[in-house]
């Protein structure tokens, strides 16, 4: 399924629509998280380790280290600007109420890929805006994050971020220590999808084994371009009614996705070698900066609405975007 995704994808389109779970987390983050800390941008030392004497597109033109304490560490991290999760055709547009575009100029040296000094096997992807950090921090025994305050608590003074700990996110609320599920939840729609084509399908499978035996599949495209699409609603709460904040907040979720997928290794079997280098770019980033004004009566997926049923939605979205792609 994975192969035949990859090969036929021309594109994929991401919709990220703001949720009232995040509303909830943003008021009540103790919630969410068992430990958290906060610090100010002015206890980050920022210095210049190599800037080139003349502009160049090589990445280590410029290097900078980052060191600051929170979470019982001192962090020293090594980083220089990258554009990898950002395709060569790239756009991003913020459109109004009555669907106008206008395009949306970034400042692409903001976004940094590192690693932590003295950690060769660490990793850190970053960006930095006005001093202050949107940084994820991987080591070999847990993963730090450290985003802007204002994102999860509205009364956090300013220019202050928040830092805490994957092993710290309370993934159910109903559990008290955390366990991760092992499995995710599905739905079944129907007892002909279960009954039916049994045959076929066990058929299907051995056949798709066999032909596996005889050839190991080497991938010819490793990257998957990606529209993003905002609606007002997340532009208002995790964009701060900012588009570039918006923007930029949405490449730097999608850069940690892409290494997630990256450095995967993606196999049918433990006897085959299987392949890795998969991952993304955006192409185009779509901010709704205000409600979609209604015309005849159709649904939109940025109009005004409190509550929305979750595969009408997804419908709108589809509906809606295919149109402008």
């Amino acid at each position: 399924m994975f192969t035949k995704c990859i090969n036929c994808c021309g594109s994929i389109i991401i919709y990220v629509l703001f949720a009232c779970l995040l509303v909830e987390n943003c008021v009540a983050l103790k919630r969410t998280l068992r430990h958290y800390e906060v610090f100010h941008k002015d206890d980050v030392v920022h210095r210049i380790v190599k800037r080139g004497a003349k502009q160049s597109s090589n990445p280590y033109n410029t290097i900078k280290e980052l060191e600051f304490k929170t979470l019982g560490k001192n962090f020293r991290v090594i980083l220089h600007p990258h554009r990898d999760v950002l395709h060569s055709k790239f756009r991003a547009y913020a459109v109004d109420a009555d669907g106008n575009e206008t395009v949306v100029h970034l400042d692409h040296d903001n976004f940094y890929t590192g690693r932590v000094f003295g950690k060769l096997e660490s990793s850190v992807r970053a960006h930095i805006e006005d001093g202050t950090l949107t940084m994820s921090i991987e080591l070999p025994e847990e993963t730090y994050h450290i985003e802007p305050s204002w994102r999860h608590l509205p009364t956090a003074k300013k220019h202050t971020m928040v830092a805490y700990k994957t092993s710290d996110v309370k993934l159910n609320q109903h559990d008290a220590q955390g366990i991760v599920p092992k499995t995710c939840g599905y739905i079944k729609e129907g007892r002909e999808l279960e009954s039916n084509d049994i045959d076929d399908n066990a058929e299907h499978l051995a056949r798709e084994k066999r032909q596996a035996d005889q050839y190991e599949y080497t991938p010819t495209k490793t990257r998957c371009p990606l529209l993003l699409v905002a609606d007002y609603r997340f532009f208002q709460e995790m964009g701060g009614g900012n588009t570039k904040t918006t923007i930029n907040y949405l490449i730097s979720l999608i850069d940690r996705v892409h290494k997630i997928y990256n450095d995967t290794v993606w196999q049918d079997r433990s006897d085959q070698e299987g392949f890795k280098g998969m991952g993304f770019v955006i192409k185009k980033i779509v901010v709704h900066s205000e409600p979609t004004r209604l015309r005849g009566g159709e649904a939109h997926y940025n109009m005004i609405r409190e509550k929305w049923d979750v595969r009408n939605l997804l419908e709108s979205t589809s509906r809606m975007a295919t149109r402008s792609t």
